[in-house]
C-alpha cells in the first residue's frame, strides 16, 4: 500500500522540475514550434515561418490560411506567389508576375526584373537553382561579343548571356574581362538552349535553394536548437536546456551513465532512481505506440501512391523486353525519335512556341506525313518531368473523347529530351481569348462562352466517368479550335482515382486560383475538386477577368472570392463583361444569372454541398435550352 502512494509524489515533483527547467532554457526568446501548418503544402518548419513567428525562421510565408501564399525576398519586397516547398531540401518556388508579363511581350522591360535574394547571413546563404548571369553594357562601351555569347540589344544597353558549357577557362576568363564595367543581373531560365531570343530560355517561376551554415545546421539538426544573431550579427545557438537535460537524465538512467547537473543528482538521491527508471521506460513504450500508430496512418495513406509509381515504373521504365521500342509503338502510341521532333519544330524555333509555363513549353511542328502538332517539350530541370511524362501517356492510353486532345505519340524515356506529341488545336486558349494577347471581346459572344462551359463540363464528365480526375482545370489548359469547339489539355498532374476517389500525389496539385480551398489544409484533391476550379472558368466566362490578379483589393485578388461577394450582396452586374449585353439582352442576362448561380454552387467551401460534373453538365444544357 506504501508502495502505491508514494509513487505519485516523485512523479508530480519530476514534472515541476520539468517545467522549471523549461523556464530555465528559454532564455529571452519566446519558444518556436517545432512546425506549423501552411495549407496544401502540409506542415513546414525551420528555416520557413509565419508571420506572426518571424524569429522562428528567416523565409516568412504570408497566407498560409488563404489558397494564394506569398513570400518577400527582400524587407517590403514585392510578393511573389509561392507554388512549391521542398522542405527535405530547403527549396521553394516562386511565380514572379511581373516577369512572367514581360517575357509573353518579349520587351526589355525582362531585364528591370532583377531577382533580388536576401543577403547571405551567418545563418544561411540563398541561390537560384537554374539561372542565367547576364552582363548589361552601355551602348557608349561599343563591346563586341565575346566567343560563346549572345548580345540581346535593347534600346540603351547591349545585354550578353553566355553557355559555358563547352567552353575552355581561358576563353571564359578572357571574356569576362570584357565586361568589367557592365552591371551583372541573373534571370531564372527554363532549361539551358541559348537563343538570340531571351525570352525563349527565362521563364517566370524560380526555383530557390536555402543553405543552412554549418552552425546553423549543426544547431538546429543535431541540437534541437534555434539559429540565432545577436546584434553585432555574430551566430548563436538557443538550444532548448530542458530537452538536452532530459536526454542526458534518461542517457543516464538507462546506461547505467551519470547525469552531469549537481542538482539534478541531488534530486536523483531523493526521489530514487527506480521511479525515474520506471516512469522512463514507460514514457519511452508510449512514445513506441504512438510511432507504430503514425506509421500505420501513412502507410495506409499513401500506399496506393507507392503501388501506382510502382506499377508505371516497372512497365515504362523498365520494360520487360523492347518489343515496343523495336516495332516503334510505346503503351500503344508511336515513337517519335528526338531528331524527327527536332526537325518537325525546326529545331525548336521561339517563333514556334504556342506557350510555356514552369515546366514545359509547346511548340507548333509538322510531321514528314504531313501532320500538323504541338509538341510539349518538358524542362530538364522540372524534378516531376518524369512522372509527369509517364502520367500523360498513361491516362491517354485510357481517353477517346471529341473534346479532349489527342496524343499522337512520344519520344522514347531514353531519349535525348522527353517530348509528347499533341494533336495541334489552332486557336490558342480560352485565357488568352478572354484576358490574353488575343483578348477581343466581339469574338467570344456570350452564345459562344455557353458552347465552352457546355463543352468543357462534358469532357470533365467524361474523365470522371473514366476514373480520372483533372486537378489542373483552367481556361490556359481549354484549347479553341476554329469553329470555337473546345479541346481540354494539361494533364500533367492528372490522376488515376481508382481508391477513394482522390488524386494520390502527395505534392501540390493546381494553380493559385483554381485550387479547392480545402487542399490548403493538406487534403487530397477529388473529383469535386475539379468542379470547384470549373466554378472558376464559368466566372471567367462571365467576367473576362483572370483568376487571379495581384493588382486587385487584398480580399479581391483571387476572383472566386471577388465572384462570392459580388453574388452574396446582389451586385453580380459589377462582375460582369459589359460587352455581353448583361444590361441590354434579357435572354443573355437570364442565362448568366442563372450560369452564375451554378458556379457559385460550385464555390462552396465545403466539397459536399458542391454539384458533381454530370450535375452541373445537365444544368448549363437545360440553361441553354430555356427549359
Amino acid at each position: 500500500m506504501a508502495s502505491v502512494s508514494v509513487f505519485p509524489f516523485p512523479l508530480f515533483l519530476f514534472h515541476f522540475v520539468l517545467l522549471f527547467l523549461a523556464g530555465y532554457g528559454n532564455g529571452n526568446h519566446e519558444k518556436c514550434p517545432t512546425s506549423f501548418d501552411c495549407g496544401q503544402f502540409g506542415s513546414l518548419h525551420f528555416p520557413f515561418t509565419k508571420p506572426e513567428l518571424q524569429h522562428c525562421g528567416f523565409m516568412t510565408i504570408y497566407g498560409c490560411e488563404s489558397p494564394v501564399k506569398t513570400i518577400q525576398l527582400e524587407k517590403n519586397g514585392k510578393p511573389l506567389l509561392l507554388t512549391n516547398v521542398v522542405q527535405q531540401e530547403n527549396i521553394i518556388t516562386v511565380f514572379d508576375l511581373d516577369l512572367r508579363e514581360h517575357l509573353k511581350h518579349r520587351t526589355c522591360e525582362v531585364f528591370n526584373s532583377n531577382v533580388t535574394l536576401p543577403l547571405n547571413s551567418p545563418l544561411a546563404s540563398f541561390h537560384i537553382k537554374h539561372n542565367v548571369t547576364l552582363f548589361i553594357c552601355n551602348h557608349d562601351l561599343h563591346i563586341s561579343t565575346p566567343n560563346g555569347f549572345i548580345n540581346h540589344v535593347c534600346p540603351d544597353y547591349d545585354i550578353f548571356s553566355h553557355d559555358l558549357h563547352g567552353l575552355p577557362p581561358p576563353i571564359i576568363d578572357q571574356a569576362f574581362g570584357s565586361f568589367t564595367t557592365c552591371s551583372i543581373l541573373q534571370l531564372p531560365c527554363k532549361n539551358l538552349t541559348y537563343t538570340t531570343d531571351f525570352s525563349s530560355f527565362f521563364c517566370g517561376e524560380i526555383d530557390i535553394e536555402v543553405q543552412l551554415s554549418d552552425d546553423c545546421d549543426k544547431c538546429y539538426n543535431h541540437k534541437g536548437g534555434q539559429c540565432l544573431v545577436d546584434n553585432h550579427n555574430n551566430f548563436y545557438c538557443d538550444t532548448a536546456e530542458t530537452g538536452s537535460m532530459l536526454f542526458n537524465l534518461e542517457l543516464g538512467l538507462g546506461l547505467g551513465g551519470k547525469v552531469h547537473y549537481p542538482f539534478l543528482q541531488s534530486l536523483l538521491k531523493i526521489l530514487g532512481i527506480s521511479s525515474f527508471a520506471g516512469l522512463f521506460i514507460g514514457f519511452t513504450g508510449f512514445l513506441i505506440i504512438i510511432w507504430w500508430l503514425l506509421k500505420q496512418h501513412y502507410k495506409q495513406k499513401y500506399a496506393f501512391s507507392s503501388i501506382q509509381l510502382q506499377s508505371i515504373n516497372s512497365d515504362a521504365i523498365d520494360p520487360s523486353s523492347d518489343t515496343d521500342l523495336e516495332s516503334g509503338r510505346y503503351f500503344g502510341i508511336r515513337l517519335f525519335s528526338y531528331e524527327e521532333l527536332e526537325k518537325a519544330t525546326n529545331n525548336f524555333d521561339r517563333s514556334r512556341e504556342l506557350g510555356n509555363g514552369g515546366f514545359s513549353s509547346i511548340y507548333y511542328g509538322k510531321l514528314q506525313d504531313g501532320r500538323e502538332v504541338a509538341v510539349k517539350r518538358l524542362y530538364n530541370h522540372n524534378y516531376r518531368r518524369l512522372e509527369q511524362f509517364l502520367n500523360e501517356v498513361v491516362i491517354f492510353t485510357r481517353l477517346r473523347h471529341e473534346n479532349l486532345v489527342s496524343l499522337h505519340g512520344c519520344t522514347s524515356h531514353h531519349s535525348r529530351e522527353l517530348l509528347l506529341v499533341y494533336e495541334y488545336v489552332p486557336n490558342s486558349t480560352v485565357s488568352c481569348h478572354l484576358h490574353g494577347k488575343l483578348a477581343n471581346r466581339h469574338l467570344l459572344p456570350w452564345p459562344i462562352r455557353m458552347k465552352i462551359a457546355i463543352e468543357t463540363a462534358a469532357a470533365l464528365a467524361y474523365l470522371h466517368a473514366s476514373e480520372i480526375i483533372h486537378c489542373d482545370v483552367k481556361t490556359d489548359n481549354i484549347l479553341l479550335g476554329n469553329s470555337f469547339s473546345i479541346k481540354v489539355a494539361g494533364f500533367g498532374l492528372s490522376q488515376l482515382s481508382l481508391i477513394h476517389d482522390t488524386c494520390v500525389s502527395t505534392t501540390p496539385q493546381g494553380t493559385p486560383g483554381y485550387t479547392d480551398p480545402e487542399s490548403n489544409q493538406g487534403t487530397q484533391l477529388t473529383s469535386k475538386s475539379d468542379v470547384y476550379s470549373f466554378g472558376v472558368v464559368l466566372i471567367e466566362l462571365i467576367s473576362s477577368l483572370p483568376a487571379i490578379e495581384m493588382s486587385r483589393h487584398k480580399e479581391e485578388i483571387i476572383l472566386a472570392n471577388l465572384a462570392i461577394k459580388k453574388i452574396q450582396k446582389s451586385t453580380l452586374w459589377e462582375l460582369v463583361d459589359p460587352s455581353l449585353g448583361f444590361e441590354s439582352d434579357n435572354e443573355v442576362r437570364r442565362m448568366i444569372v442563372l450560369v452564375a448561380e451554378l458556379a457559385f454552387q460550385c464555390l462552396q467551401r465545403d466539397k459536399e454541398l458542391r454539384p458533381s460534373i454530370d450535375e452541373a453538365l445537365e444544368i448549363l444544357r437545360r440553361i441553354e435550352s430555356g427549359k
